[in-house]
Formats: C-alpha cells, structure tokens, sequence
C-alpha cells in the first residue's frame, strides 16, 4: 500500500508540470480573446505574454525536477555502498514522502546483511555456538552459512575423536616400554585403559601355553572386580564368553548384562553394569589373551576400535616381551655350558696325550655351540622384524582404506557437491578481457613466472631441455585462471594456496572465497599434497596447492598421458557411484617431476555425475608410518634397520632411513652402485629415493608372488642383511613391505661373546 501511495503522488506531481501549462495556455488565450482587434495587434504585448508564460513553467520544472533528481542520487549512492559491503552508510533525506518505503527496503537489508556478517564472522573466529535465524525458506545465504557452521561442527568431533585416538595412543608408549615383569605390565596397562576410557572395571587374561596339552587362559591383571567371580584366576579356551572370545578371536561387545552377571561395589552400594566389552588381544592370527572391560556408560564406536588396535599392539610386545625372555634364557645357559667347558679344558691339560683329544672335541663343541647360538639369535631377530613388520603393514594398509573411505565419504559431503557444481558453472561462465591490453598482460604474466619460477626448479629435476611454450595453456580460461590465482598471486612459490580472495571480482573468485578456506582446512588436517575438483569434461575446475596444471584440461590437454590424467579419465568414465581408484607413483611435471600418486572418486548430486573428486598421496604421512616418525631405535630396529615399501619394478615407494640420516653417506653409496650423476644429483636435490634406488632382492619377489617369510641375503654391496617380508593388501597398486637389519648388527653380542672365549 505504500508503494501504491508513491506512485500516486508522483503521478500527482508529473501531472501538475502537464496541467499547469495548459492552465496558462488556456488564460493567455482567453486574455487574448477579450482584447480589442487593435490591441492584439500589438506585437510587443504578445511576446511578454509568452516570455512570462515559458519562464514561469520553466522555474518550476527545474525546482521540480531538481528535488527528485537529488533524492534519486541519495538512493543510488546507498545502493552502490550495499553492493560493496559497506553498512555503515545511512539514507538521510528520502525517509518521507514516496521514497519512505524505498528507505525501509534498503535500511532494512543492511541490517539483515550486517546480522549474517557478524554470524559469519563468529565461526570464522571458532565460536561454533554462534546462532542465526534465516529470514525464510528462500533465504539461500542464511541456510548456506547455516550448512557451513554444520559442516564445521562434524569436522571438530572429528577431530576430537581423532585427537582422543591419538593422545590415548601417546599414553600407552612409555607404558609399553619396559624390563618388567609380565604380571606388573599387566596391570599397568588394564589400569592406563580403565582410566582412557572412563570404564568401572577390568581384567586381562593371558594364555599360559607353558603346558602343550591344555593352555589356560590365566588373568594377570584385575581392577576393581568382586574378587569372588575369579576365585582361581584360570579360565579353559571356550569357557564362559572370555574363552569364547579367545576361540572366535572377535570382539564381544553386550549393552544388556544380564543381572548378577558382574556388580560394581562401592561403600555406598553396588549395581550391575549395563555395557560389558570384551576383546581379544591378538597379533595376526595368533591371540594371545583377552581384555574385558565393563562400564556403566556405553562405549563409543572409536573407543572399541580404539581398544582393538591397542590390543594388538599389547599382544605383539607380550610375544615381544616373552620372545625377549626366553632369549635371555637361552643366553645365559648358552654362557654357563661355555665356562664349564672352559673349566673342562683346564683339567684336561694335566693329561698332555688326552689334550689334543679334548681340545678338538671342545672347539667342536664349541663351534657347534655357537652356531646354535647364532641360529637362536638369528630366530629370535627373525621374530622382532616379522612382528615390526606385520604392525607396519597392518599400519600402512589402514591408512590406505581410511584414505579410500575418506575421499567417498568427502565426495558425498553436502559442501563438496555444491562446490563442485558452483565452480564448474563459474569456470565455464568466467568472462575474459578480450581487449589487446588485457590480454598481453595475462600471457606475459604467465610467460614471466614460467621463466622466471617454474621452469628452473623443474629443470634442476629433469635430463632434457625445458621450454615455456610446452607448458604454457593454449585455452584462454585456464590461462586466465592461472593468471589471477598463480603468476599474480602475490604469496611465493609453494604457498599460492595462501590466497582465498581474487582481485577481479569475479563471480568465479566469489566462489573461490567461500569454500577454498574449508578445503584448506581439510588438506592441512590429513596432510595430502593436494585436492583437486575436475568437471566432467576433465577441466581441473579447482585445486588447493594452485599448481600449474590448474585450469587445464586432463582428457585433451599436455597432461592426459600422465598417471593423474589416466586416473581421472577412468573414473569418469565409469558407471559406479562408488568407484574409487588409486595409482601409482610417477614422476609428475606439475610437482617439479617430484613422484606422485592420486586416487580418485566421482561426485555425484543424486543419480547425476558431476565431476570428480582427486587427493595428491602424502608421500610425507606414508613415511612417517614406515620409519615410526624416524624413531627406528625406539621401534627396535637398532642402528642399521628400517622399513621399505617397494614397488613391482622393485623400486622404492617411500624414503630410505640412510638419506634421511646420513644423506652424503647414502648419495655415496648410490654411486658405488652405480647411479649416474644426474640421478645422484636428481636424489640430492628433490630429498627423495622414491622411484629411484632399485632393490634386486629375492626376498622382494617372493613377497611380490604373495608370499611372507624371512631370508638372510646379501644387497647390492655385499652387505648381508636379516629380511622380513610381505605383500600389501592394498588394491589397485602391487606394493610390498620389508623389515631389514644388518647381520652383523644383529649377531654383535654372540661375536663379542667368541672373541672373549
């Protein structure tokens, strides 16, 4: 009603500047009428008749049209200081009349925009409390930052359950390593997790397999259980749901305990738990006990995951711990049997003609002796790196399925699929300058950073000559892209993922700003090299690390022939909304020829195929899980030892403990194996073996046939090595694993002990 109110007053108002000089032109003819024929016949008098006519009409159209041209120009300039985001400005002077309602319109969407501002601003600065109230169901800004603050808020329970996983992680180091008994480890341990996970009770079994013909299950470790319910502490494989666990060797799991099943007592009272967890504690296939925990609270789907890895690693340093023990048995009575021989020796040199007759027998003997030693000890190193390899592989190969189930379930994320969309229709809608001056600046910004950054860190990688206009983007879409977001992106080499706002306003840079901050995120949290949106004509939509296969095309462009290219191209051709694929390293030109492996999914928005959704592997998260974050002592693996990963070619897949430690030393190396100098220098440069040192091993082709197993064998430079191998379980690529130690670093002890006999 106040809009229509309006126009009827400027209708009032345009009429009257109709009305009044047909008003005056009606008087004037009338005057005229009225005159005598003499009188009109005076020309004087008609002339001021229609000068006073013309400027009096004038004057008032110019006052009229003034006062309405200045009103307009006050909404205009509050217009224009909304669509730049400025709010402070306030309309003066147009809050009356026709342009009340205009006033209101506008004041009002400045406060409304000013309110998702400040919203926007609270979860930027961590308050994920903040609250906002959309306008209506059309309200897409007020909805989308809504999306936002949920998608924020699923990726902090995350992270909390990631952190708790690796703090509890953390906890249960020091408890692990130590000399003590089995009994005290024990109880550490049951008591370190009771704690963790905030339960009521506990017990750990172990299984005493001292007598062959029948193995108990015998509890080491108890926490506030009614010591009734374990009065002789011993329980038979299959007995009661503790032995049936340690015969199915899976985890049981009650949320109904039946009553007088098991109480909790206090001073108080006691009552009856109502979620019950037992788990096996098994290394590989072999259980070596059960923990059993009871709670009143129900355990989380993390925390049962969580005391099943433990459990693993409980079970490898009990075997560990016994493995240990035995060996130091071995050894002590192997050194008894070596001084009563000795002592032997001294009382047969009384008898000069039964000397050389016992000298021989005792150096048999002890020779005999010692290479049962050396076995023993040999077994017994045999045993530490199939175990360390086993956790490594164990290791290696979750990771690989968290990364599978992570890139499907970010492809169905809400914000990925709308991002995936958005940037496609922004990439494809971006408008080009096409002016000469424009266009000059674009290709020689690009031609300037491809000189001046790219191509000579490539060249430091590469054998053959490098020339600009083989990389530079023929389409003039990924050169503008490459343009705003790379050669004039003010952040250096390496952190051009730095910039979140472009500075042409672009509806594309628009988009950029909303959701690159979120990918970033997610990037920096799990460590992946980068992520990358591709549309579902193969054009690199979007990518994180911004490098220069950014805009460019992977089905017809210069890096289609690539590994990423072949990747991307199959998953898009695919049919299956759950495909996803891994691939394996290879030199890749955008990365500075730096090895690279991706794995891919497609991004559907129901039953539609929009694009596809590629992570760049994190070549430094894979190493971390091979060297234990280079603590290869801590892990046992002494002074010479470390964990590989190879390849079918048998070449590595991730970095060689030498280079990271001693780097002269292993560049050395290489070349006495016979490298060349561009590949020594190649290594030396890019800090990387992957791809490069070559391990001609049998034990690496029998674990390529699928097998697992140990083998004393000699390396490219005569070194004799104890090996442990096995293949990896993980699909799409043939990758092994192999646990190695210097020979002579194992048998250092045994070697000592002869020279001293």
């Amino acid at each position: 009603m106040a809009f229509i109110s309006q126009e009827r007053r400027l209708l009032v108002k345009f009429s009257l500047l109709v009305i009044i000089p047909v008003l005056l032109l009606l008087a004037f003819t009338v005057g005229m009428s009225l005159r005598t024929p003499e009188e009109n016949s005076q020309p004087f008098f008609m002339l001021v008749m229609a000068v006073v006519v013309t400027a009096g009409y004038g004057l008032f159209a110019a006052l009229f049209l003034r006062a309405l041209s200045r009103r307009f120009e006050k909404v205009e300039e509050a217009s224009m200081h909304l669509s730049e985001g400025k709010f402070n400005h306030t309309l003066h002077g147009v809050d009356d009349g026709e342009f009340n309602a205009i006033s209101q319109a506008i004041h009002r969407t400045r406060e409304e925009l000013k309110n998702k501002t400040d919203f926007a601003n609270q979860i930027g600065e961590g308050n994920l409390q903040a609250s906002y109230q959309p306008l209506s169901d059309d309200d897409l800004l007020g909805h989308s930052l809504l999306k936002i603050k949920e998608s924020l808020l699923a990726v902090k329970e995350e992270d909390r359950k990631r952190n708790w996983t690796t703090d509890g992680l953390a906890r249960f180091v020091d408890v692990l390593r130590t000399d003590r008994n089995l009994k005290q480890l024990c109880d550490d341990i049951l008591r370190n997790l009771i704690k963790l996970l905030r339960a009521n009770q506990g017990t750990i079994f172990i299984i005493n397999s001292s007598t062959t013909d029948k193995p108990s299950l015998d509890m080491q470790a108890c926490y506030a259980f009614d010591r009734k319910k374990y009065i002789n502490k011993t329980i038979m494989p299959g007995e009661g749901l503790i032995g049936q666990v340690y015969l199915e060797k899976q985890t049981m799991y009650l949320k109904e305990v039946p009553e007088n099943f098991v109480r909790i007592t206090s001073g108080l009272g006691d009552a009856t738990p109502r979620f019950l967890l037992i788990t096996p504690l098994k290394m590989d296939d072999d259980v070596v006990g059960t923990v059993e925990l009871a709670s009143f609270r129900e355990f989380e789907k993390h925390e049962i995951a969580f005391v099943e890895k433990i459990g693993e690693t409980i079970a490898h340093n009990i075997i560990s711990f016994r493995t240990a023990e035995h060996t130091r048995q071995l050894l002590q009575e192997s050194q008894e049997q070596a001084e009563h021989m000795r002592s032997q020796e001294e009382e047969l040199r009384q008898n000069q003609e039964e000397l050389q007759a016992t000298q021989e027998e005792i150096s048999r003997k002890y020779n005999e002796l010692f290479r049962q030693l050396t076995d023993l000890n040999h077994q017994s190193k045999f045993d530490q790196l199939k175990s360390i390899n086993s956790t490594k592989k164990r290791n290696v190969e979750y990771y690989f399925d968290i990364i599978r189930n992570q890139i499907i379930t970010f492809s169905e994320n809400k914000m990925v699929i709308d991002a995936m969309q958005e940037f496609t229709k922004t990439f494809h809608s971006l408008e080009i300058d096409a002016s000469a001056g424009a266009q000059g600046r674009v290709k020689e910004g690009i031609k300037q950073y491809y000189a001046k950054e790219f191509l000579p860190r490539l060249q430091d990688n590469v054998s053959d000559a490098v020339n600009a206009d083989d990389f530079i983007p023929a389409d003039s879409i990924a050169q503008q892209l490459q343009y705003t977001f790379i050669a004039a992106n003010p952040h250096p080499t390496g952190q051009k993922s730095l910039m979140v706002t472009s500075r042409d306003n672009s509806e594309y840079g628009l988009v950029h700003a909303r959701y690159h901050p979120l990918l970033l995120s997610f990037l920096d949290k799990f460590g992946y090299y980068d992520i990358f949106l591709i549309d579902r004509a193969g054009n690199i939509v979007y990518s994180v690390f911004k490098e220069v296969d950014f805009g460019t095309n992977l089905i017809t462009g210069r890096y289609s022939t690539t590994n990423f290219g072949s990747l991307v191209q199959t998953a898009l051709r695919s049919t299956d909304k759950q495909f996803v694929r891994l691939v394996d390293f290879e030199p890749y030109a955008p990365s500075y020829n730096a090895p690279a492996s991706f794995i891919a999914c497609p991004i559907c928005d129901g039953d539609e195929k929009t694009g596809a959704l590629v992570f760049q592997m994190p070549i430094n998260k894979i190493n971390q899980i091979l060297t234990g974050d280079n603590k290869w002592r801590e892990d046992g693996l002494g002074e010479s030892g470390e964990t590989y990963m190879v390849g079918s070619d048998y070449k590595l897949r991730s970095i060689s403990r030498d280079l990271l430690e001693d780097k002269r030393h292993y560049l050395a190396t290489l070349r006495a194996n016979g490298y060349s100098d561009a590949v020594v220098h190649q290594v030396d440069l890019m800090n990387t073996s992957i791809l490069v040192e070559q391990l001609n091993l049998q034990s690496i082709t029998n674990a390529l046939n699928g097998e697992t197993g140990t083998r004393i064998e000699k390396n490219s430079s005569g070194v004799e090595l104890l090996n442990a191998y096995a293949p990896l379980a993980i699909p799409d690529v043939q990758w092994v694993i192999l646990s190695s130690m210097k020979e002579e670093e194992a048998s250092q002890r045994i070697n000592e002990l002869r020279k001293k006999g």
